[in-house]
């Protein structure tokens, strides 16, 4: 179990034709955390483990994400229809990056009736997110529909889509994690970003984009 502490974001617009003058950053719509654990963390899944277990002469971090979409309000209208978290690996020498190794989810539903998720458990108290293990739940009749799909396993820029479905808004908190693999004897980090998209009554559809964690030099992973 860990404690993710979360944090405003402001989304800055994307500037197109027919946008309003004074449209300026939102804020008090997404909140993100993270948290670096070793590999062998006890929230890690267990093919994350055996993967660990199995190259030993290797170096890994965990990498957990957290990201928390708040329904609108009058001060900051629109709802999120969808949304990306892109996380880019790197060291100094562009030549040489860490690798996500595995990821976290690699694809989470939902069925088409309101029903449980998968994945990582989390429950949120005063802004902090507790992450543990949640054990898949039987699997059901009906239709399942993704609310979060991963891309880029064994790659050096992850990425995670979260989507609202017709009866699902896209609210609440959504943990995903990375399993890198460092690149020894270098500095390792993570710079993370986010785009959304956000459905306004009177503006149709806006872009916004932010960057997570230590703008300044992203997130320190290793060594």
């Amino acid at each position: 179990m860990t404690e993710v502490q979360l944090h405003d974001v402001a989304l800055v617009p994307e500037r197109t034709l027919g946008a309003p003058a004074d449209d300026g950053a939102l804020r008090g719509r997404l909140t993100f955390g993270w948290d670096l654990l070793p590999a062998d963390h006890g929230s890690a899944p267990a093919d994350w483990l055996a993967h660990t277990r199995a190259t030993p002469g290797r170096e890994y971090r965990h990498l957990l994400l957290v990201c928390s979409f708040r329904p609108e309000t009058p001060q900051a209208p629109g709802a999120f229809r969808h949304a990306s978290l892109a996380v880019a690996l790197a060291t100094p020498d562009p030549a040489v990056r860490p690798v996500a190794r595995l990821i976290d989810p690699g694809v989470r539903t939902r069925p088409a009736a309101a029903g449980p998720g998968t994945g990582l458990s989390f429950t949120v108290s005063t802004g902090i997110v507790d992450v543990g293990v949640e054990r898949q739940p039987e699997a059901g009749p009906g239709r399942e529909e993704w609310i979060v799909r991963g891309h880029g396993a064994s790659q050096p820029d992850p990425q995670w889509e979260f989507r609202r479905l017709r009866r699902v808004p896209l609210v609440g908190d959504h943990p995903v994690a990375a399993l890198v693999e460092l690149v020894p004897g270098a500095v390792n980090t993570a710079e993370v970003l986010v785009a959304a998209e956000l459905e306004h009554r009177s503006w149709g559809i806006r872009r916004y984009r932010a960057r997570l964690g230590p703008a300044s030099h992203g997130i320190t992973l290793g060594p």
